[in-house]
């Protein structure tokens, strides 16, 4: 520092640069480095989308994959809309590779299932959410938080298939499916198609037996217990273990059918309510016949049999019949119509395909071909058309069709016939001249009678003479021949065991005759009482003393 002449100081600036600011410069270039080396070596950004965030905290929860933890949940709020969760999560760096377009996100947490109790090992970890790495497809922009883990991998090596029900809530996801038994797949999903108005169930069955599904294959519900009382009787079936309690799905080639192609991925088929309903579909190609029966039809149903001498040919289509150019009058006479179908494929294996059926039936319509109902269950009161030739018949000469379907002339049969039958027996049965023979029994009753007691007047003047003294003084040898005659009706004398067997059965023949007399007189009155109840008759009134 200098002074000039006026006595002021002057200050010269120090140009050196000082080594304090390195400290700082240097805590900066850190900083700076720490954060381009944070957000550098960052992993990428996952947006899971749930409706429920139970067990899932920013911060502290974890996303695992195979185990080992890849990243972690940074929040969970919930969406502008109010409806759903939005949960953001950091992967770790270089996690990029499993993300893909199939890679799946669920949480992980206790659960008691088909399968048993998973996810225990979260009783003191807490919740995590799993990562399923992806194989193929560009990352979305965010990714959907599922409740259960997927049954099957995407990239997992099978065949997936749909199934189409009527009916909801007959597969459930995770019921096994099954081939002859033997557990081959699952069931991924169900959801009811609007489109469709059907239920759609998604199944995968896993490789190497993705081989078994081909295009001949049918599928069925496999309950655990199944009961079913049809014309054909009471049928009770039991699946497996496995679907003992929960259930399942069974699919198999019909028996005599070819195994046909492997079926592609995604291919459709149809839900059968039971094994034995499988039949029903392999008949496609069936002629239509009409039959007007005058019976009762209570009890036949659509798909019913119809059957010749215990073959079937063929299924009840629709009871009654309803179609407008089918008019007839309220009377007695009314016939209700029936719709069946002659399936060929049914009996061509035994009869062969060149076999006509309808020239076969117009042949037998001729003989006294008849179609008839007939009982198939006492327990439930279902029938079946059976056909058949009567020998009684009387030759057809109604029309050959009626509402452009050929017809099959029918008869009465099964309790219409027994009841017919009865009635005629009952008719001739009231015809016979009961009350002369009653009254001829009663007449030789009481001559039987009338005979015993002259037979024992005759005993005792037997008695007398033999007694006598003139009986003594005769020769020996009428003697002898007199007591021989003694001897031999003193079994026919009161307490002998013919005699008392000879008075017994005509009590019991006098008391039939009583006890016959009231069932003759209500066959008189009404000659069904035997089937039917018949009124009980007024008490007799007694007459008051005059």
């Amino acid at each position: 520092m200098q002074e000039n002449n006026h006595g002021t100081a002057k200050v010269d600036r120090i140009k050196r640069w000082s080594p304090v600011w390195i400290i700082p410069i240097v805590t900066v270039l850190i900083g700076a480095w720490i954060l381009v080396y944070h957000f550098s070596h960052q992993g990428p950004l996952v947006t899971l989308i749930t409706t429920n965030a139970e067990g899932i905290e920013g911060g502290k929860t974890a996303i695992k994959s195979r185990s080992v933890d890849v990243g972690t949940v940074e929040s969970a709020v919930l969406t502008d809309d109010l409806l759903h969760v939005k949960i953001t999560a950091r992967l770790n760096s270089g996690m990029e590779k499993l993300l893909k377009g199939d890679s799946a996100f669920w949480v992980v947490k206790p659960t008691i299932g088909k399968e048993g109790v998973t996810g225990l090992g979260t009783l003191l970890s807490g919740s995590y959410i799993e990562l399923q790495p992806g194989s193929k497809g560009e990352q979305p922009e965010e990714y959907k938080l599922l409740d259960a883990p997927p049954l099957a991998p995407p990239d997992a090596k099978g065949i997936r298939i749909t199934l189409d029900s009527a009916k909801a809530g007959q597969l459930n996801p995770g019921d096994p499916v099954l081939f002859r038994g033997y557990r081959v797949g699952s069931v991924e999903t169900s959801h009811f198609d609007a489109d469709k108005r059907m239920m759609t169930y998604q199944l995968f069955v896993a490789a190497p037996y993705d081989r078994l599904v081909t295009t001949n294959v049918r599928f069925w519900k496999d309950s655990g217990i199944a009961v079913d009382m049809s014309a054909s009787g009471m049928r009770v079936e039991m699946g497996s273990l496995t679907t003992l309690f929960s259930g399942g799905v069974s699919f198999d080639v019909p028996d005599g059918w070819e195994l046909g192609q492997v079926a592609e991925n995604k291919a459709e088929y149809k839900l059968f309510d039971d094994q034995r309903s499988i039949q029903d579909s392999l008949y496609t190609v069936h002629k239509d016949f009409l039959m007007f029966f005058s019976d009762s039809i209570r009890g036949l149903q659509p798909g019913a049999p119809v059957e010749f001498r215990g073959i079937r040919l063929g299924t009840v289509a629709e009871v009654p019949f309803k179609s407008t150019k089918v008019a007839q009058q309220l009377g007695n006479d009314y016939r209700i119509p029936v719709l069946i179908r002659i399936e060929p494929d049914r009996f061509q294996s035994m009869l062969g395909k060149d076999f006509d059926i309808e020239q076969h039936l117009k042949d037998g319509i001729k003989a006294g071909l008849r179609a008839s109902l007939k009982s198939a269950n006492l327990l439930t009161g279902s029938l079946y058309i059976d056909l058949d030739f009567d020998s009684n018949a009387k030759p057809y000469k109604g029309p050959a069709s009626f509402a452009d379907y050929e017809l099959i002339p029918t008869t009465s049969g099964g309790l219409a016939q027994i009841q017919q039958k009865l009635m005629d027996t009952l008719d001739k049965i009231n015809a016979l001249p009961l009350n002369p023979m009653i009254n001829q029994a009663t007449g030789t009753l009481k001559e039987s009678q009338r005979t015993i007691r002259e037979l024992q007047k005759t005993l005792d003047n037997i008695n007398q003479i033999t007694g006598s003294q003139s009986m003594k003084e005769l020769p020996a040898d009428m003697q002898k021949t007199l007591r021989e005659l003694n001897a031999s009706m003193k079994g026919f004398q009161p307490g002998a065991p013919a005699y008392s067997k000879l008075v017994g059965d005509m009590q019991q023949l006098n008391q039939v005759l009583r006890e016959l007399q009231p069932v003759l007189k209500t066959l008189n009155n009404k000659s069904n009482a035997l089937v039917f109840e018949a009124k009980p008759g007024q008490d007799p009134q007694p007459k008051r003393a005059k």
